[in-house]
């Protein structure tokens, strides 16, 4: 078996999000004596909807990469550039994040059993600041790799992005196939829609007890602590 997972709201407990915070670090870091603070909310707030734009579109746009060019360009600083290590800082300034109750756990069982696992996510971050902020969880060592859509330039629920990563997956595991291939999110739409389409077989962790309209989740738990046990009965 493989599984794949979303992160915000899967495998890390994604409570609420302050970008705000984030603006201010960087305004104090990079920008006091360019703009004032609320010129570059205003402006944050204009990327915001653009980003927004891109995702209607099923693309992506990279905080690091692509973001943080923009904020310099416009208020006429130097080139700004975060190491994963300074993005994983970043995220947890901005966002409330915690484990959720018994899955480290879980995850440890299956690790010991020898099950490969995967992170595939949308993310405006990295690969690389997803794979820090993991291992600062303790759960990072779970994953033998982890895919980012700011990397890849589309978002779930886009097949191309779930493709690439099911495939670099099943080459790393030679003795699996798609059929072995399971992937798990909170999100009907961008992971279980998504997964179905690219052909592989999925667990919702439907904590809002909505309806499954298409009937395609493989399964669908309410909790959490479920996980394990629905993974058992596959």
């Amino acid at each position: 078996m493989i599984l794949l997972f979303d992160c915000f709201g899967t495998i890390m407990d994604f409570k609420a999000v302050d970008f705000d915070k984030g603006l201010r670090f960087l305004w104090e870091k990079s920008f006091s004596e360019k703009c004032s603070f609320e010129e570059l909310q205003e402006y944050n707030l204009e990327l915001f909807h653009h980003v927004e734009d891109l995702h209607a579109k099923g693309l992506e746009m990279a905080f690091v990469k692509e973001e943080l060019p923009l904020y310099a360009r416009k208020f006429g600083t130097k080139s700004l550039y975060m190491t994963p290590f300074e993005e994983a800082d970043f995220i947890q300034l901005t966002t409330d994040l915690d484990n959720f109750e018994t899955l480290p756990e879980q995850l440890e069982k299956l690790y010991s059993r020898g099950i490969s696992m995967y992170v595939l996510s949308n993310s405006i971050y990295s690969s690389q600041g997803l794979k820090e902020l993991l291992d600062r969880y303790g759960i990072g060592k779970f994953f033998k790799n982890v895919w980012a859509s700011s990397d890849f330039g589309k978002v779930k629920p886009s097949k191309d992005f779930f493709m690439m990563g099911i495939s670099n997956a099943i080459k790393e595991n030679p003795d699996e196939t798609l059929d072995d291939v399971v992937y798990v999110g909170d999100t009907y739409e961008a992971d279980i829609v998504g997964a179905t389409n690219a052909g592989v077989r999925s667990i919702w962790i439907n904590t809002k007890e909505a309806e499954d309209v298409q009937g395609i989740a493989t399964a669908v738990i309410s909790s959490h602590t479920q996980f394990l046990s629905a993974v058992e009965r596959l």
